[in-house]
């Protein structure tokens, strides 16, 4: 008799050994791309099975089933699409979860739906039919001979724009929405010698939005070059449109390419700048007070840290966001935000209960929407729970953040799993830490 999948509880895993570890190359090979391609994720248990040397009737017994049931979950039967045993054997065979069709499962996640009139092919946005959306009203002012070809109309419909790619920021890989963020930016920068008297100013605001956006997604895939090199042209432009949330914006953009460099100092130094910049909105100096805490417990210096996260919790308590189509800098910064940051402050200074404690109240509450930082927030916890050794629940957290990086393409993502390096020989946990190669 085997015992169904409706088991009380999840078996212990298989126990490690350093010869049957499956290498990550298993993972990105032509049989397991195929068999996600077609949804078969019995086969895939097969593949892992094999890899790891184990007969059916073997792995039967470590998860609870008998051999027979073994046989019919990789040949496609029930078995096969109930998610509580592809559950148990992600975890028995240290499968990467997005393999078996876990990822919207795990993480609750579902894509956002695309705004009206929005083209999306393939998870990208069309950038061609943005800017056929905006040339009409950009243009239409030059049939008045004394009218100015630059118009609110015209700058409202840009900033619409800018809010409909920093939305599809939360369902799209960075990779599809770059082309996109650099034809609008181009776009826009062509309408500058088009604009009159104050709108100059308005016009050059509104490029520096999307250049600073896209220094953002060159940072999310690792190219730190794009990345300072966007968000500099930023800072220039922001200064000359006299816009100074965006220059704080910019400093802590910095800040966090800083990071991404190991330089404390300059991490530190520019969330600062971005804080002392004057007449900025409650949630830029906000979010410019986390970034720094964020520096702060990089260095160990966990006062300063907690500080300025008080700080900023005060600063956006009780602030409400103004509802506008349009594209506001900071309108979607929350107090839950600073709540998470304060968890993976407390990750980064060693104090692991709390963090723990934080991130089961915060996500059992409802989970972020982005799916970046949802990822980026499962590695820190995941880092936590293997810190305790805990690493079941390293390992649940871990192969959720692995799913979203592999669908977002954020590195940040990738690079907070990482820090798993010192438990890459634990089975719940190697499959996770191999699938991210070199």
């Amino acid at each position: 008799m085997y015992r169904e999948a409706e088991a009380a509880e999840i078996p212990p895993c298989i126990p490690a050994d350093p010869e049957t570890l499956i290498p990550a190359s298993l993972w990105a090979s032509w049989e397991v791309r195929q068999a996600v391609l077609h949804s078969s994720p019995g086969t895939v248990i097969a593949i892992a099975r094999r890899a790891r040397g184990l007969r059916q009737d073997q792995l039967g017994e470590q998860a609870g089933f008998s051999q027979s049931a073994i046989s019919r979950l990789e040949s496609g039967g029930n078995l096969a699409y109930d998610m509580r045993v592809l559950r148990i054997f992600q975890r028995l065979l240290s499968i990467p979860a997005h393999l078996l069709g876990l990822t919207e499962e795990d993480t609750g996640l579902k894509p956002t739906r695309p705004q009206p009139g929005i083209t999306v092919l393939d998870g990208a946005l069309d950038g061609h039919a943005l800017l056929i959306a905006c040339a009409p009203a950009a243009f239409h002012a030059g049939r008045g001979r004394h009218r100015a070809p630059i118009d609110d109309e015209v700058i409202g419909q840009l900033l619409v724009l800018r809010r409909v790619i920093n939305d599809a920021d939360s369902w799209c890989a960075s990779s599809s929405l770059l082309p996109s963020v650099r034809q609008l930016y181009e776009f826009v920068d062509r309408l500058r010698p088009l604009a009159r008297d104050h709108r100059r100013a308005q016009i050059l605001d509104v490029a520096a939005l999307f250049a600073e956006f896209s220094g953002w997604l060159h940072l999310q895939q690792g190219d730190l070059g794009g990345a300072s090199w966007w968000t500099e042209r930023a800072m220039q432009q922001a200064l000359a449109a006299e816009d100074p949330n965006l220059v704080a914006y910019c400093y802590r953009r910095l800040s966090m390419i800083a990071e991404f460099e190991d330089d404390d100092d300059r991490v530190i130094g520019l969330a600062r700048a971005a804080t002392r910049e004057p007449d900025t909105t409650p949630q830029i100096k906000a979010m410019a007070l986390q970034q720094q805490a964020q520096g702060h417990a990089r260095t160990g210096d966990e006062l300063a840290a907690l500080k300025a996260l008080d700080e900023a919790q005060r600063l956006v308590e009780g602030v409400q966001p103004e509802r506008t189509p349009e594209y506001r800098l900071g309108n979607w910064f929350r107090t839950r935000h600073v709540e998470l940051q304060r968890a993976a402050v407390c990750v980064d200074l060693g104090r692991t209960a709390e963090a723990q404690s934080y991130y089961q109240k915060l996500l059992s509450n409802g989970r972020p929407t982005c799916r970046w930082l949802l990822g980026v927030h499962l590695a820190k916890l995941a880092y936590a729970h293997a810190t305790t050794g805990e690493f079941e629940q390293a390992g649940i957290a871990g192969s959720e953040a692995l799913a979203l990086a592999s669908s977002s393409g954020s590195v940040l993502i990738t690079r907070e799993l990482r820090r798993l390096k010192p438990w890459s020989r634990v089975p719940s946990v190697a499959g996770i830490f191999h699938a991210l190669g070199n």
